[in-house]
């Protein structure tokens, strides 16, 4: 899904990192809905092309950068915690999604559609 953020982010991290939790909501609930329909998968995958994003959802330490993100955006750490799921790294140039939520050049675009199935015809 691709939409606005309700809020307003006051840094690129803080824009990433709630968007990272946002995902992982929806992914949870896609979970869930596969378990009661009877699909079970070993592992659950978000990934994320910001590594500041990234650390700041792994590590609980005190940021004084980031003393404004809403409590409520760290829930993601409890669930990476439980291993409900996993968080990991993407590089930008590996991201389909970005075809999304960017402007990119004709060959770009067409690598991100044939990274998701969608290939040139």
């Amino acid at each position: 899904m691709s939409r606005l953020q309700r809020i307003v982010a006051l840094s690129t991290t803080e824009a990433e990192y709630i968007a990272a939790t946002e995902a992982c909501k929806e992914m949870l609930w896609m979970q869930r809905f596969l378990g009661e329909i009877g699909i079970k998968q070993d592992k659950y995958l978000l990934y994320c092309d910001s590594q500041s994003a990234i650390h700041l959802a792994k590590n609980r330490a005190f940021h004084s950068k980031t003393k404004h993100i809403d409590l409520r955006y760290y829930w993601i750490r409890h669930v990476l915690e439980e291993e409900q799921l996993s968080l990991e790294k993407i590089h930008t140039n590996r991201n389909p999604t970005n075809m999304l939520t960017k402007i990119l050049p004709r060959n770009k675009h067409e690598l991100c559609r044939g990274m998701i199935g969608l290939g040139v015809t």
